[in-house]
């Protein structure tokens, strides 16, 4: 996966790269599960204090990369969903496992389980003519990235609903209103605001900032794994519904 996930180190800065520009970076479930596998070696690694997470080609993540799925067949056979599921949801896993803060750098566009990627992250940053969408019920899916869990802790629960059953989409300075990014730069910027932040905090006493995400996120664990779960149940009647099969020939077909 080296070549859909570019993995780099700059100082104390580490960034981690989806690099599947021609579909938007969508995610298949060997590239989710490289993300948790990189993680990991980061941390083992030592060098850095900060992980990126950002995307190639102007866009962060398109979410579930709809080939992979329809390579399954008409009706996807359920232990290879429940294999898919949880490679997707180990990446989401890891990052809040991870003794290292991640920022989200968000361009262009992150939809479904791109959008779910970036809230399991620490901090979000966006670029301008960046935009979010949940997208899940408009396919007739159900988010399975721990975004029911993760979305009314940042944003409450009236605009959390709104937002997930609506699949509305929104733009950067919406989305940073809400809560659901900490910060929005104009194009062109952003990157350079992103190594600015995490250069501040690598800054910092790196055993206090490894010991704040774990005050601050630990007890998030234990109910994310849950709805992680819920989720994943949930999805895979979803995907097997006719309502999603006829909503998926429809968006490709169009």
């Amino acid at each position: 996966m080296a070549d859909e996930l570019l993995s780099r180190e700059d100082g104390p800065v580490h960034r981690l790269t989806l690099n599947r520009p021609e579909r938007r970076n969508a995610l298949t479930p060997e590239l989710a599960a490289a993300i948790a596998q990189e993680l990991d070696l980061i941390e083992e690694r030592g060098a850095a204090l900060v992980v990126v997470l950002s995307g190639a080609g102007g866009h962060f993540c398109a979410g579930l990369d709809l080939r992979w799925l329809r390579s399954l067949g008409a009706v996807p056979p359920v232990p290879q969903l429940q294999r898919g599921l949880a490679a997707f949801q180990s990446a989401v896993i890891a990052i809040v496992r991870c003794q290292l803060p991640v920022i989200a750098e968000i361009h262009g566009s992150a939809a479904g389980f791109g959008l779910d990627l970036a809230l399991a992250c620490d901090m979000r940053f966006a670029e301008s003519g960046a935009t979010l969408t949940s997208a899940f019920s408009r396919m007739g899916l159900v988010p399975d990235g721990g975004s029911t869990f993760n979305l009314p802790r940042l944003v409450g629960l009236g605009h959390a609903l709104r937002f997930l059953m609506t699949g509305e989409t929104v733009s950067a300075e919406r989305a940073c209103a809400l809560g659901l990014v900490d910060e929005v730069q104009p194009d062109g910027e952003l990157e350079a605001a992103v190594t600015s932040a995490a250069k501040a905090i690598a800054a910092a006493a790196p055993a206090s900032v490894r010991a704040i995400k774990r005050l601050v996120r630990a007890d998030e664990l234990g109910g994310l794994e849950q709805a992680l779960s819920a989720e994943g149940a949930a999805q895979i009647q979803a995907l097997q519904s006719p309502e999603f099969q006829r909503r998926l020939e429809a968006f490709v077909n169009r």
